[in-house]
């Protein structure tokens, strides 16, 4: 009796096992970037550094680096705070707050509070979370501006879809000065909208990769938010040197950190020669590679011949396997 009750809890073990091994990855749930939240409360202080008092009048300019993280690892949140159009001048040595929201939340969590680096940068740690999105507010209490982030934490292999944003989700690379002098919004390829949310009805997260310098962050996601889509995953480039010199080497090593948290990245879209060189080089696979525009096709992509997505959609994503998530 007492080996038969033996054998059974060991095959139960073993069954258990297995259906964990097998357990699919959690479903991306980008929608939830899309809720306006009302920023968390301040308190009411003064300025850390007296200097800065005198920078804060300028139109802000301070934007999160999205973080993707697997489940079960910690993670560093970056916050650069800076002030000026033309100028860009760092918040240097100044009290920030950050807070934290999940889905679950009904209100901002306090997470920290920290100084800002000579860089007008301040960090913070988060433990190991669940599975899931969440938001992150990091903001100045001496002056009450503040900008928002995502932090997504990841199963192994959650299955995502990459995608430049200059010339590729609108149509041309010089589209972005528009957004960020807020003169005008940034015309959109014809099927931009209608190519992202196909795949997120399929189950994948959306991840927008962009060499636009960090200051654009604020603008991108302003569009984003103008065109229905999430606002994160959201990764831009922290110097204008990687933006304008470094281009598919930054993009190269951001996919392999996204894939090395849990991310498995299934297809992915640019327009430049640095976007089609960056995905082959990094693995994705000419199969899984697609370019649009001028460049359409370069080092082994798969072209795009149209100026927009709508047969493209027909074609390669209406047919296209639902990601392999619950």
């Amino acid at each position: 009796m007492k080996t038969s009750c033996l054998a059974t809890s060991v095959a139960t073990l073993l069954t258990i096992s297995a259906f964990n091994l097998q357990a699919l990855p959690q479903c991306a749930d980008p929608t939830w970037m899309e809720v306006d939240y009302p920023k968390p409360q301040l308190p009411d202080t003064g300025y850390r550094n007296g200097l800065n008092r005198f920078i804060t009048w300028l139109p802000s300019f301070h934007m999160i680096h999205d973080v993707v993280v697997a489940k079960g690892n910690s993670a560093t949140i970056t916050a650069k705070f800076d002030y000026g159009a033309v100028s860009h001048k760092d918040l240097e040595y100044e009290t920030v707050r950050f807070y934290i929201r999940s889905q679950q939340d009904n209100q901002w969590q306090f997470l920290s509070e920290q100084v800002t680096n000579g860089d007008g940068k301040a960090f913070a740690t988060l433990p190991p979370l669940p599975a899931g999105q969440y938001r992150i507010y990091a903001g100045v209490p001496a002056d009450g501006s503040g900008t928002e982030g995502f932090v997504t934490v990841v199963d192994p292999n959650t299955p995502a879809v990459l995608f430049d944003i200059d010339g590729t989700l609108t149509k041309s690379d010089a589209e972005q000065i528009g957004d960020y002098t807020g003169i005008d919004r940034a015309d959109p390829r014809d099927g931009a909208y209608s190519l992202v949310r196909r795949y997120m009805d399929l189950g994948y997260q959306p991840v927008y990769l962009t060499a636009r310098v960090y200051w654009y962050a604020k603008g991108t996601r302003s569009w984003l938010d103008w065109m229905g889509l999430p606002e994160g995953v959201l990764r831009t480039s922290l110097s204008n040197e990687t933006s304008l010199f470094k281009t598919a080497e930054y993009k190269i090593d951001q996919i392999n950190k996204f894939r090395a948290q849990g991310l498995n990245i299934v297809r992915a879209y640019g327009n430049a020669k640095t976007d089609a060189e960056a995905f082959i080089e990094a693995g994705l696979g000419s199969e899984n590679s697609f370019t649009i525009g001028s460049d359409a096709g370069h080092y082994g992509t798969t072209a795009i011949l149209s100026d927009g997505y709508f047969d493209h959609i027909s074609e390669y994503v209406d047919n296209y396997d639902a990601a392999l998530c619950e």
